[in-house]
């Protein structure tokens, strides 16, 4: 038996199945210049501790506990962004400044999807976004 195939929780609510935020935005196909891929999502070095541990520094500097890597920026653009989920929103976390903003506008990641890919090259397009200020103590 196959799972839904769209992000629409009505979907998941009739299959008797809570989507993960990992499943939901796997099922999205990734913007260009975006990935989901294991290989480049690159789990363990960033988000797992052998470079940090930016889940950790997500939740205690910026106060967004449970993040979620989604798809990553290809490597082909020499920097490092990630879209992420922590709660109901999403976010960007820009490596090399070591900024995160907060996606305002659109809210749905199908919508944020589809905003990213109008400009394409990787770009995040006319996305509404906010920097968040570290909360370092």
């Amino acid at each position: 038996m196959t799972g839904p195939s769209s992000t629409d929780p009505s979907s998941f609510a009739a299959s008797g199945t809570t989507p993960s935020v990992l499943a939901k935005a796997t099922a999205l196909t990734p913007p260009t210049g975006w990935s989901n891929d294991d290989d480049y999502m690159d789990r363990d070095y960033y988000w797992q501790g052998r470079n940090g541990d930016l889940k950790a520094t997500l939740a205690t500097w910026y106060n967004l506990p449970n993040a979620e890597p989604l798809i990553t920026r290809l490597p082909d653009f020499g920097d490092v962004m990630f879209l992420f989920q922590s709660g109901n929103k999403y976010y960007v976390w820009n490596g090399i400044e070591n900024v995160v903003c907060s996606i305002e506008s659109p809210t749905n990641l199908e919508e944020i999807y589809q905003t990213i890919s109008k400009l394409g090259q990787g770009r995040l397009g006319d996305l509404t976004m906010k920097k968040l200020q570290q909360n370092r103590a």
